[in-house]
C-alpha cells in the first residue's frame, strides 16, 4: 500500500552547478517539509528520476543539450501528473506561451532577491497538495465503485439528477443489457418522487442535508414495468462534482436492513466524534461486532516504532487468542494485507505460508486496512466464514474508521501548532516587554536629559552625533518590537485604495522637505494595518537614506537642512511601486537589503527593509528591489490582488 508522505521531495535542474545547489537550499529553509536535490543538467534529472520517487521537478530553460521544454516532454512521457514549475530568468510572453502549451505546470521568472525562493516554495506546495488531493479523490472514488460493484442491492449514481454510473446489480433489476442502457437517463425517470403528495426527488431530499434512509420509492424499470422499492441515498464526489448514489433493494428485508444501516450511521456519528486514536478503535471493534456481526475482532494501529499495535478488542477476541500479537513489517498476513491496502477475506489461516502461529484456533479471517493508520481484524473458529456482504459492510465500516482517524489526527496537529505558536507568541511579548521597558525607559531618559543639556549648553557637533545616536536607537527599538509583535500576521484583509493609504503615512513620517508624489487610483485588497507598515518604512527609508548621503556629499549632520527627495507612488501591472529620486541602492547590495540587520548607511537600523519584505510575503506578494528613472531606489510589489474598477 503506499503511504502518501508529509514531505515533498523536489528536484532542481539548473546547468549553473551552483545556482541548482542555491535553490534546493533556499527551498528547504522557506518550507521545512521540503527535500531538495539540485543536478545540473536534464540528463542528469533524467537519471535521478530513474533511481529516485520525487513529489515536483523545477528546471531552468536555457541549459545546454536538453533545454527546460524539452525535459518537460521527457518527463511527462513517463509521468503525465508530475508536478513541473519552469524556473527561468529568459522570460518573455511567447515562452511563458510556449510553455503554458506544452504542459508546464506553472512559469515563474527569476529575479533578485531571496523572497523568490518563498514564492517558488509556496507555489511548489500548493501544486504537491493539489495533486495530492485529486489522487486522494480518485481513490475513493475508485473504492466507491469496487464497493458497489460488489453489492447485492441495485445502486445508481447521479449527478445534477442524470445518472453517470449504474453496478451491475442495477442492470439485472432494471432490465437492462450494460450501464449505457441506464447512464444518461434523467434519475427521475427510474426513481419517481414522492407518492404522498411531494414532488421531492431523492437528490433534492440529500441537497437539504438529509439522508434518505430506506424510504418507499416507486421504481420503473426499462420494460415499464413499476415496482415498490426501498431506496436509500446519500451524497458522493464524482468526477469532482457533488452527486447522490440511491442504493435499490426489495421490500423483503427492509426491517433489518433499516437497523443496521441505522446502527452503522449512529457508529459513525460516534466515531466522527471521537478526539483520540484509541477512541476511535474502541468504537470501531463494538460496531464490528455489534453491527456487522463480527464477534470477535481487533483493531491495530501504526506505533512509533513502525508496527500494527493492538489497541482495542473485543473481548471474544482475547477470549479467542489470549494476548492479541503485535505485527512488524513483513511477517504476518496482517501486514501483507495492511502495505496492499485492499480488504480481505482468507478462507484457512493455517494455509498461508505467512502465517503468524500455525498452531491457530482461528480458521479464517477477515482483514479490513484502516488507510496508512492501521487494521481491523476480525477472526472466526470456522473455515470461510466471511461471505461477500460482510466484507462489503466492513468496507463501509473501515472507511468510516479511516476518516475518523484521519480527523483526529489532522486535529492533534492542529492543536500542537496551536499550542507552539502560542508558545512562540509568549516568548515574544516577553521579548517585546522586556525591550519596550528595560530598553525605552533608559533611552527617554538620555533623551530628556540630553534636551536639558542642550538648553545649557551651545549646541555643538558632539551634541548632535549624541542625538542622532539616540534617534537609530530609539528607531532600532520601534523596529524590533514592530517585528517581534507582528510577525508574519494578516488579520483582515480589505479594500484600501492605495492613494489614502500613502497620504495617511506620509502625515505620520517625519519627512522634512521629502515630496509626494500620487500616481494612482488603484485600490486593492491588502490588511490595513500592515500596509501602512510598509509604506511608513519604504517613505522614512527614502528620507533618510537620501538625507544621509546629501550629508556625506555636503559633510553636514541635520537631515532637516538636506533638500528634500521625491518619493512617487505608481501602479504597475500586478501590483504597485514605491519609488524616490535619492541616490538608490546599489545593485551588488539589492539582495542583501531585505535581510535582518543590513543597512547601507551608518545610521540605519538594518530593520526597516526587512520589515518591508516580511509584509509583503504575508500577503502573498513578491518584492523586487530595481533602479528608478531617476537612479533611485525602486520597490516593485507584484502578485498583488487588485481590486476590480467599480
Amino acid at each position: 500500500m503506499g503511504h502518501v508522505a508529509s514531505g515533498i521531495t523536489v528536484l532542481c535542474v539548473d546547468d549553473e552547478p551552483s545556482y541548482a545547489d542555491l535553490i534546493a537550499t533556499h527551498l528547504e529553509r522557506n518550507d521545512e517539509a521540503i527535500d531538495a536535490t539540485g543536478v545540473t543538467s536534464a540528463t542528469d534529472g533524467l537519471s535521478y528520476l530513474d533511481a529516485h520517487d520525487v513529489d515536483c521537478i523545477v528546471s531552468d530553460y536555457d541549459m545546454p543539450g536538453i533545454d527546460g521544454l524539452e525535459f518537460l516532454e521527457a518527463v511527462r512521457a513517463r509521468d503525465p501528473d508530475m508536478p513541473f514549475l519552469l524556473f527561468t530568468s529568459q522570460g518573455s510572453e511567447s515562452l511563458a506561451s510556449e510553455a503554458v502549451t506544452a504542459g508546464v505546470t506553472d512559469y515563474i521568472q527569476k529575479v533578485q532577491g531571496s523572497q523568490q525562493y518563498a514564492v517558488l516554495a509556496q507555489r511548489i506546495r500548493n501544486t504537491v497538495e493539489r495533486v495530492r488531493a485529486k489522487a486522494t479523490a480518485d481513490t475513493a472514488q475508485e473504492r466507491t465503485k469496487r464497493i458497489l460493484d460488489a453489492t447485492s442491492d441495485a445502486a445508481l449514481i447521479s449527478v445534477a439528477d442524470t445518472v453517470v454510473y449504474a453496478n451491475p446489480a442495477a442492470m439485472e433489476f432494471f432490465g437492462a443489457a450494460d450501464s449505457g442502457d441506464l447512464c444518461g437517463r434523467p434519475l427521475t425517470d427510474l426513481v419517481e418522487p414522492t407518492t404522498d403528495g411531494g414532488t421531492e426527488t431523492v437528490e433534492r431530499v440529500v441537497e437539504n442535508g438529509q439522508t434518505a434512509g430506506q424510504v418507499s420509492r416507486t421504481i420503473r424499470t426499462l420494460a415499464g414495468n413499476s415496482v415498490q422499492a426501498s431506496v436509500t441515498a446519500c451524497d458522493v464526489t464524482w468526477d469532482g462534482e457533488d452527486g447522490t448514489v440511491s442504493v435499490i433493494s426489495d421490500r423483503g428485508d427492509t426491517d433489518e436492513r433499516e437497523q443496521r444501516l441505522e446502527a452503522l450511521h449512529e457508529a459513525t456519528r460516534q466515531l466522527m466524534a471521537a478526539e483520540v486514536h484509541n477512541e476511535v478503535a474502541g468504537i470501531g471493534v463494538n460496531a464490528a461486532a455489534e453491527i456487522i456481526g463480527l464477534d470477535a475482532n481487533a483493531v491495530h494501529l501504526l506505533n512509533d516504532d513502525g508496527e500494527l499495535e493492538p489497541v482495542a478488542a473485543t473481548a471474544s477476541a482475547r477470549e479467542l487468542v489470549g494476548d492479541i500479537p503485535t505485527f512488524g513489517p513483513g511477517d504476518s498476513i496482517a501486514w501483507r494485507v495492511y502495505e496492499r491496502g485492499e480488504a480481505t477475506a482468507v478462507p484457512d489461516v493455517r494455509l498461508e505460508e505467512d502465517v503468524q502461529n500455525p498452531e491457530t484456533p482461528i480458521r479464517s479471517e477477515l482483514y479490513l486496512p484502516l488507510g496508512e493508520h492501521g487494521i481491523l481484524i476480525a477472526a472466526s473458529t470456522t473455515v470461510d466464514a466471511f461471505d461477500e456482504a460482510d466484507i462489503v459492510a466492513g468496507r463501509v465500516l473501515a472507511a468510516n474508521m479511516e476518516a475518523a482517524l484521519a480527523a483526529v489526527e489532522r486535529d492533534r496537529q492542529l492543536r500542537d501548532r496551536e499550542q507552539e505558536l502560542s508558545t512562540q507568541n509568549d516568548r515574544l511579548e516577553q521579548f517585546a516587554t522586556v525591550v519596550s521597558h528595560d530598553l525605552r525607559n533608559p533611552l527617554n531618559v538620555a533623551i530628556g536629559r540630553l534636551g536639558a543639556l542642550k538648553e545649557e549648553c551651545d549646541d555643538d557637533s558632539n551634541m548632535a552625533a549624541i542625538e542622532q545616536a539616540l534617534e537609530r536607537m530609539q528607531a532600532l527599538i520601534d523596529d524590533l518590537l514592530l517585528l517581534a509583535r507582528t510577525g508574519d500576521d494578516i488579520t483582515e484583509m480589505e479594500t484600501v485604495a492605495l492613494a489614502t493609504a500613502v497620504e495617511d503615512c506620509w502625515e505620520v513620517v517625519d519627512t522634512g522637505d521629502a515630496t509626494l508624489v500620487v500616481d494612482t487610483d488603484r485600490k486593492i485588497q491588502a490588511d490595513m494595518t500592515r500596509l501602512k507598515q510598509l509604506l511608513e518604512n519604504l517613505i522614512r527609508n527614502a528620507v533618510e537614506h537620501s538625507a544621509t548621503d546629501s550629508r556625506i556629499q555636503s559633510g553636514g549632520t541635520d537631515k532637516h537642512d538636506i533638500p528634500g527627495v521625491t518619493v512617487t507612488i505608481s501602479e504597475i501591472p500586478g501590483g504597485f511601486a514605491v519609488s524616490d529620486d535619492g541616490p538608490g541602492i546599489p545593485e551588488a547590495d539589492r539582495e542583501a537589503v531585505f535581510e535582518s540587520g543590513y543597512s547601507t548607511t551608518t545610521d540605519g537600523t538594518g530593520f526597516g527593509l526587512s520589515i518591508i519584505s516580511q509584509i509583503a510575503a504575508a500577503h502573498g506578494w513578491t518584492v523586487t528591489l530595481t533602479e528608478s528613472e531617476s537612479g533611485g531606489a525602486r520597490f516593485e510589489f507584484t502578485g498583488v490582488d487588485v481590486a476590480s474598477a467599480e
